[in-house]
């Protein structure tokens, strides 16, 4: 019998709509009620995700897939295209398929070997399309829409909300518009009610705080430390705006290298989002629009401002409160890990409290907190990196990180890196529970071209075998569908044979 028969989420941002039907799932005979504020404005920006989000939405949450392409109007990206690392080489491809530990029987080694020199294109089927501008999509011979390749979503933020609002309210979710002024609380310091301005109060059993950086539960009730990474990620503020689509759609989320930080392209179906993260201590708020503007006209005069803490609370779990999302940490979105840590976050807590039945153990919290502390660290050497071993500026902002950013926890691999190379025996050096794994890390590092000490050591025939590869992976790429293609198919009537289990879509 669970001991929790009414959950609370406190926030109805992205993170607070995903809490909320995720914790409808473990109490479907109880109640869950989300309190919104009508005072907090949704930030409409283009939201990017990983490969954690779809299998989120359509696995653990059981959305169909092709009703949430019909209606959120998502855009499917393959990775992350970089203007990162060594000037000399125009771009290179984060790809979400691993492929850096991969062999193939033209070649003698690990494919990430052969990615210590020239390019980074088509070096797995991934890499092909993105390089090729193509989705993650193909049509098998019985006509029916497949994918072999992980994917996550370019999300319009405000279609999104709307579309989980629906399906919260469609499951029995209730949402109440309200602002929370006070709480009560238990003699052992569990939260009893939340209390509203102007009158009225809710009881529950369990709270969520996804009331963003704010964290108006965890923070101010608990009163929970917060741990800084501004020591290393300088970037603090970004300055937004989109202009209408001219161009066909990338699979991809673009990053581009700027003089004090570093810009995004999100794509979306309608529209371009384009936002410059910077450091404010290196560079004022017109500084940084002027940039953005001269490189981006067509952005006009609508562009707008936000700041933002990179850094995690000491302990995101207290009593019977758990912080998801922006309320337990944030850092800075180059790799889009905002809603990569809800959907972590979600499917531990979720198991957490049915495993205890809703009386969790001192030590499951304990561990979970630091469980979670070491996923956000782990983030946080990882984004660094992007810093430390990028040369396409040398404004005093990049020199700096160059200098004075620390790797962390993931020092020691990179020290391995840069002596040995890409060896896969230094996979024990990455970071246990990392959401990247050494296949990230060296995806980076070569992208980049981190400075190893290793040499290529490759002969004529190893390079006759990868031109071989590559140009079959381009070939393959060529095969699949356009993201046009894919919206038109799934947005019209679409064929039986593109329809039911055939068609792969999470």
């Amino acid at each position: 019998m669970q001991s929790f028969k009414h959950i609370v989420v406190l926030g109805a941002g992205s993170a607070g709509f995903l809490a909320a039907l995720t914790f409808q799932q473990i109490i479907p005979e109880g109640r869950v009620t989300i309190i919104r504020s009508p005072k907090i404005p949704v930030i409409g920006v283009g939201e990017s995700t990983t490969p954690a989000m779809p299998l989120f939405l359509h696995r653990s949450l059981q959305i169909d897939a092709l009703e949430f392409a019909r209606q959120a109007d998502p855009v499917w990206k393959l990775g992350n295209r970089f203007y990162f690392g060594d000037p000399d080489r125009k771009y290179f491809d984060y790809s979400f398929q691993p492929a850096m530990e991969q062999a193939d029987s033209e070649l003698r080694k690990n494919i990430m070997y052969y990615l210590l020199e020239g390019d980074m294109h088509n070096f797995c089927l991934g890499s092909g399309l993105m390089e090729q501008h193509r989705s993650p999509f193909f049509r098998n011979q019985d006509g029916k829409l497949t994918t072999p390749n992980s994917f996550g979503y370019h999300l319009d933020n405000q279609k999104f909300l709307a579309y989980l609002e629906k399906l919260a309210i469609e499951r029995g979710i209730d949402v109440k518009e309200a602002d929370v002024c006070d709480v009560r609380q238990a003699p052992n310091g569990d939260i009893t009610h939340l209390v509203f301005e102007g009158g009225g109060e809710i009881e529950a059993d369990f709270y969520a705080d996804c009331s963003g950086f704010r964290g108006q539960l965890i923070r101010k009730v608990y009163d929970v430390p917060f741990v800084s990474y501004g020591d290393d990620l300088y970037c603090d503020r970004a300055v937004i705006g989109s202009w209408d689509r001219d161009h066909p759609i990338e699979p991809f989320t673009t990053s581009i290298s700027m003089k004090n930080g570093w810009c995004w392209n999100i794509e979306l179906r309608d529209r371009i989002t384009r936002g410059y993260v910077y450091s404010s201590a290196f560079c004022s708020e017109d500084e940084a629009i002027e940039e953005l503007k001269a490189m981006t006209p067509q952005i006009g005069n609508n562009v707008r401002a936000i700041g933002f803490p990179s850094g995690r609370l000491e302990r995101h779990w207290v009593n019977n409160v758990v912080a998801i999302g922006n309320s337990s940490g944030f850092v800075e979105p180059i790799e889009a890990t905002a809603l990569l840590v809800v959907t972590d976050q979600l499917n531990h807590a979720s198991k957490i409290l049915l495993d205890s039945c809703g009386n969790v153990p001192d030590m499951m919290r304990d561990r979970e907190c630091e469980r979670v502390r070491i996923v956000w660290d782990d983030i946080r050497d990882f984004i660094v990196a992007h810093y430390k071993f990028n040369r396409h500026f040398d404004t005093p902002f990049w020199k700096q990180c160059r200098n004075d950013c620390s790797l962390g926890g993931a020092a020691a691999f990179y020290e391995y890196y840069k002596e040995a190379g890409p060896s896969t025996l230094s996979a024990g050096l990455v970071c246990p529970g990392s959401v990247f794994g050494f296949n990230g890390y060296m995806n980076i590092f070569l992208g980049l071209k981190a400075e190893t000490n290793h040499p290529p050591k490759m002969m004529d025939k190893d390079w006759r075998g990868w031109d071989s590869y590559t140009a079959r992976v381009k070939q393959n790429s060529l095969q699949a569908l356009t993201t046009e293609q894919v919206i038109e198919i799934m947005s019209g009537d679409i064929a039986p044979e593109a329809q039911g289990e055939g068609a792969d879509l999470a």
